[in-house]
């Protein structure tokens, strides 16, 4: 499987997922002073990148009360395509976790689950296996449950869209996904290694729907959108497909210099759904995960869990429903920047913050190029997430 520096891990449908770290050389000029953004140093990343990314790419910085946003392109690859706007909406993919974990942690808080209890004392029979995991360990993807994208679709980790082109809008009930990925054995005894599960979070979105008795969709607008002041920022209904608002058009890359791109806007949001199925825009993630570090949604203790990060072996450390990466800051090479990456069917998502939520970055682009230089791609978006979140121009 092809990877860049800090892909989107291709969790084959790319609901997504796994954040890879990257250490960025420390270069002149040092850091600006805290609430100030070297703005022609971003510009200048956000054209490099932009360059390779092709078609839209939205951005937002924050570093204290200063803000910056950008858009470029235009939000098609059509003639006469109306430009990208910065608060164009976009399917946030595996950036939904970071949002169904904090719904979990909340509802452990107020006692209805424990994150160490099995998955079976809420949902019996969900999982069929003798050892069941506990909802800390499918928060974490240390549960080892099967992925059930790499079946339905098994070429897309390569960039084949054959199955992807025939079963992109077939609705799926939540059971129907966990049903398919359970049709292989687990990969490792729950807690026994590390692998990243978009089926895992497909069962927390139905256990908080029976800890609540209400839809997923409900919860996650009382206890994130609202609280947290998402105000473009919506979870799809059952059965619908597409991107409601302005926005850009998704594509993935097909390999066929006469057929380049392929239009997944249509896509089933069901396929999506408690894994990676919100829609928002890159200013909307950025207040989720002021957020998520300030108090709003989660209590210092509950943070604490969030970001009592596990070795995953790959590079990268994972919490709760959230990732955390070193991205080599010349004043402090070793601070850990919390986020997730997402991969929204041919949007793509990258959000990562400093703990105390000063410094943030989120950037999104709308082509999912499975055939582009690996290495020069992940040198400019690694330059953008520096100047960003850094205020270097590295």
């Amino acid at each position: 499987m092809r990877k860049r520096m800090i892909p989107a891990a291709f969790a084959a449908l790319g609901l997504v997922g796994a954040l890879t770290a990257t250490q960025i050389a420390a270069a002149e000029p040092a850091r600006p002073e805290a609430g100030e953004l070297d703005t022609e140093a971003l510009e200048d990343r956000l054209g490099d990148f932009a360059d390779l990314a092709g078609g839209s790419v939205l951005v937002e910085v924050r570093d204290g009360d200063a803000t910056w946003s950008e858009a470029v392109g235009t939000r098609s690859l059509e003639e006469h395509a109306r430009p990208a706007r910065p608060g164009d909406r976009v399917r946030i993919g595996s950036v939904t976790k970071s949002m169904v974990a904090a719904v979990v942690l909340q509802l452990d808080g107020e006692g209805a689950l424990s994150l160490d209890d099995p998955l079976d004392a809420y949902l019996p029979g969900l999982l069929p296996y003798e050892q069941q995991p506990t909802i800390r360990q499918l928060l974490q993807h240390t549960a080892g449950v099967p992925e059930w994208v790499a079946i339905a679709y098994p070429g897309l980790a390569e960039g084949d869209l054959t199955e992807v082109r025939e079963g992109y809008q077939t609705h799926y009930a939540p059971e129907e996904l966990v049903a398919i990925a359970t049709e292989e054995a687990p990969p490792f005894d729950p807690g026994e290694g590390w692998s990243y599960s978009n089926t895992g979070y497909t069962a927390l979105g139905l256990l908080i729907e029976e800890r609540t008795g209400h839809s997923l969709r409900h919860e996650l607008e009382e206890r994130v959108f609202e609280p947290a002041g998402l105000d473009h920022t919506y979870f799809p209904r059952e059965d619908t497909s597409g991107v409601r608002g302005p926005h850009s058009v998704p594509y993935i890359t097909t390999g066929d210099p006469d057929d380049p791109y392929f239009d997944v806007t249509e896509v089933s949001n069901t396929q999506l759904g408690a894994s990676g199925g919100v829609v928002s825009t890159v200013g909307d993630v950025n207040d989720f995960y002021d957020a998520y570090t300030d108090g709003t949604l989660l209590t210092d203790e509950q943070l604490a869990e969030a970001t009592a990060f596990t070795e995953t072996g790959t590079g990268f450390q994972y919490g709760l429903g959230l990732g955390g990466v070193q991205i080599g800051c010349p004043d402090d090479p070793e601070e850990v920047f919390l986020g997730h990456v997402g991969d929204g069917m041919g949007h793509q998502t990258q959000s990562f913050h400093s703990a105390d939520g000063e410094r943030q970055i989120t950037l999104s682009w709308n082509i999912d190029d499975k055939h582009a230089d690996p290495e020069a791609f992940g040198q400019a978006l690694s330059g953008l997430l520096a100047a960003g979140l850094c205020g270097t121009d590295a």
